[in-house]
């Protein structure tokens, strides 16, 4: 959630070069609008329909998404399953506990009391607290260029307060878990052991339900692993799109 498409990093630039890569930024998120009301999952797949539409895109697409990302996507192939080839899921749920959603909610409110001139730096910090596991972070500490390019994509339009608050919207009752049983799509699943967002046993339920899924276990990553392990990712990924 409000990360945008700094995510997506390693893996555009490596997916550009075998296939057509489509990446965007939610709304909410990044250059795209910033409309002020609560967000549901139905406009976030309908988004996504509209730009597919829009693109002119009509074979069938290998689907890709992180967390809220993965949720969308969750919803989007139960609702249009004939525009989906695969589905590729990452640090994702098909469920959202009060508890993380109100642990998230307090994260959020804690920016509106810093000085807006920290408060997106400060934001940068947090987050990459809450997304990467150690080893990562303390790699972080060493690695300068990495930092910077990190910490230069989330203060390039970056998601404010009510941004945050709009897209959590989308979490209110958020359950699907006795509809995934319907997804006949080829499914890859991918989750971190060191997850706070979306913990192991989200993915574990996933990989339970969903019939024709593999899951993939990022031992000692944290809900960023597309970042901080990308050449795993990378390689999983495209070995099951040539698979299927």
């Amino acid at each position: 959630m409000g990360r945008s498409l700094t995510f997506w990093h390693f893996q555009i630039s490596f997916f550009k070069e075998k296939i057509k890569v489509i990446a965007f930024d939610n709304r909410g998120t990044g250059k795209s609008s910033r409309s002020n009301y609560p967000y549901t999952m139905e406009m976030f797949v309908e988004d996504l329909r509209g730009l597919l539409d829009y693109l002119k895109i009509e074979k069938k697409i290998h689907l890709c998404g992180i967390s809220l990302g993965g949720m969308i996507a969750l919803n989007f192939v139960l609702k249009y399953p004939k525009l989906a080839k695969t589905l590729i899921l990452c640090a994702t749920t098909a469920y959202f506990p009060d508890n993380v959603k109100e642990f998230l909610i307090n994260q959020i409110k804690t920016l509106d009391r810093i000085p807006e001139e920290k408060r997106y730096y400060k934001d940068f910090l947090a987050t990459n607290n809450l997304l990467f596991g150690r080893e990562f972070r303390n790699k972080l500490k060493e690695d300068k260029n990495l930092f910077d390019f990190l910490k230069q994509n989330h203060l390039n339009d970056p998601t404010r307060v009510i941004d945050y608050i709009n897209q959590a919207a989308t979490f209110n009752g958020y359950d699907i878990r006795n509809l995934i049983h319907k997804i006949k799509l080829p499914t890859l699943i991918m989750v971190g052991t060191k997850d706070r967002l979306a913990p192991l046993y989200n993915s574990k339920v996933l990989h339970e339900k969903i019939p024709n899924s593999r899951l993939e276990i990022f031992k000692g990553f944290g809900h960023g692993f597309v970042i901080e392990n990308p050449n795993r990712v990378n390689n999983l990924i495209w070995d099951f799109i040539k698979e299927h």
